[in-house]
């Protein structure tokens, strides 16, 4: 199993509070506390006296030799939790003999007389233990807490402290803190920012092609000159040949499927560059990294930023020749039955038609 522990430094006016929870004075904040079984805990020190008692009592003792303020760090809590799955396993005794090592373990650390608590809970879901000791060096007898609890010295007992419990016959392996769990995060936003910057490629691609598609038909928009638009005896309507008709539809409905495309590629681009900018002041560690994409963002941002000029120079030139709005409006209004567009194709015919059929 990983070693749970997690540590907190508390000063003087914060030790009271930690009285309160660990000796289950006062209002009850955790749901899972087991009233009928809060007489089975224990201290590991023997001693009749509170933890506030305890830690001003030591904090008093090497004050003539301390720099001690109203502020000062005083105390630091420690949790060490057996996982559940660990105590099923384990049983009972086999967890108290484990928190009894950890016990041994901090006072080797940080000495004996320094570790003023070790209260063993066992009215909760899994046993754990809050262990308290007072930031005295060893080697002047000050206390100095920003000296003694350093980041090093942080890792180092996630390091040693699961060492030591294997020399005693437990199996157990150094914790990830949560700098590393941090950075795991890091890394799997960094990986999906890549995915869906790849995503983002294909679908600019694809874009490519559509515009291609437009591009294309740069040709055909150039026919739209030659195209002979009468008005139908159907009053202020309009009547077309049926191939030019449907070069139209075709030009229309391509038209606005690219242009639905670029706009939602546009959100898209917009979403992803402001999860990447995120990214970069959240951990040190992958600032390069981040950066890297960021430029990979930019590049793309530019490409599609090609794309969309393409595309405007394009759709300027097909409204200069006609309004595609108007053309699907009477379009889908002169053939919104199968009735009358057999009559308008009539018409056309006989209109292309030099003399009339008998």
């Amino acid at each position: 199993m990983e070693f749970a522990w997690n540590t907190q430094k508390n000063k003087m006016n914060d030790v009271k509070g930690k009285e309160m929870e660990q000796d289950r004075k006062g209002r009850k904040s955790n749901p899972d506390i087991d009233d009928t079984r809060t007489n089975m805990n224990y201290d590991l020190v023997e001693n009749d006296k509170t933890l506030y008692q305890r830690v001003k009592e030591r904090v008093d003792e090497v004050r003539s030799v301390s720099r001690i303020q109203k502020n000062s760090v005083v105390d630091f809590s420690n949790v060490i939790t057996v996982p559940k799955e660990q105590y099923e396993e384990w049983g009972l005794e086999r967890s108290k003999d484990y928190l009894k090592e950890v016990y041994n373990y901090f006072c080797e650390e940080f000495g004996k007389e320094n570790v003023v608590s070790a209260k063993v809970h066992l009215d909760e879901t899994t046993p754990h233990m809050h262990l308290h000791f007072v930031p005295v060096n060893q080697e002047n007898g000050k206390l100095q807490a920003r000296a003694l609890m350093t980041p090093a010295r942080i890792n180092k007992i996630h390091t040693e402290a699961p060492k030591y419990l294997q020399q005693k016959g437990f199996d157990v392996e150094r914790g990830k803190g949560k700098t590393e769990k941090n950075l795991d995060i890091h890394r799997f936003k960094a990986e999906k920012l890549r995915e869906d910057i790849n995503i983002l490629e294909d679908r600019l691609n694809a874009l490519e092609g559509d515009l291609g598609v437009i591009q294309g038909a740069r040709v055909q928009i150039e026919c739209l000159d030659s195209i002979e638009i009468k008005k139908s005896h159907l009053g202020a309507k309009i009547s077309l040949k049926e191939d030019d008709f449907n070069l139209l539809m075709d030009l229309a409905k391509e038209n606005i499927k690219s242009f639905a495309a670029i706009e939602k590629l546009q959100r898209e681009l917009e979403r992803i560059e402001s999860k990447s900018s995120g990214l970069g002041d959240e951990n040190k560690n992958l600032k390069g990294e981040i950066k890297s994409l960021k430029i990979d963002n930019k590049n793309l941002k530019n490409k599609f930023n090609d794309v969309v000029k393409q595309a405007k120079c394009l759709r300027s030139a097909i409204d200069e020749h006609w309004d595609s709005k108007n053309i699907l409006e009477n379009a889908r209004e002169k053939f919104n039955s199968p009735e009358r567009k057999r009559e308008v194709k009539s018409n056309c015919l006989l209109y292309t038609s030099p003399s009339p059929r008998d």
